[in-house]
């Protein structure tokens, strides 16, 4: 069976596979050999598609890095020696608690834990506030380290080679790897 490029107004945008070469040049098709999708075709011989601009590429890996930024964003706190919950409910949640002040009841709250039975600790003011105050400093420096990794892919010539997957602060599951 043989490859077949479908082309689109000089660019590659499909493969075919058939047994009949007849039937492929009726349907427009080309011996593909080694052409890729988006590959140019000049009638007589492709050529490599140009690459996207930069400010497109520079774009499709901050989006990538935004998403790191978001997923670690939700990747808990740690206060002594648990991690509490960053999502957005529990978030609200602890707000809540930190606005109370003194009058924090003393209620078992649940911890972020990577192992499959719950680990509960008392909430005090002081554990409210400690939640509250590391949830503010981790935002601060995941956005930091966001927008670090954000200027040193736009210095590269090769943003879509750039690796944003360090030097990010710690998650709870940072702990285990």
């Amino acid at each position: 069976m043989a490859r077949f490029a479908v082309i689109k107004d000089g660019v590659v945008v499909n493969h075919a596979l058939a047994d009949d070469a007849d039937f492929a040049a009726e349907q427009g098709w080309v011996p593909a050999a080694d052409a890729a999708m988006g590959d140019l075709w000049d009638g007589e011989v492709f050529t490599p598609a140009p690459p996207a601009p930069l400010l497109a590429r520079q774009a499709a890996v901050w989006e990538r890095v935004k998403a790191e930024r978001e997923r670690r964003r939700t990747g808990g706190v740690k206060v002594g020696a648990h991690w509490f919950h960053s999502d957005d409910a529990s978030r609200i949640q602890q707000l809540a608690l930190a606005i109370m002040g003194q009058a924090v009841p003393a209620v078992q709250w649940k911890t972020l834990t990577l192992a499959p039975t719950a680990v509960f600790v008392t909430m005090t003011p002081a554990l409210a506030q400690g939640i509250f105050q590391a949830t503010a400093a981790s935002d601060t420096a995941i956005f930091a380290a966001a927008e670090a990794h954000r200027e040193a892919m736009e210095a590269s010539t090769e943003p879509e080679s750039y690796d944003f997957s360090g030097n990010w602060p710690p998650a709870i599951w940072d702990e285990v790897e």
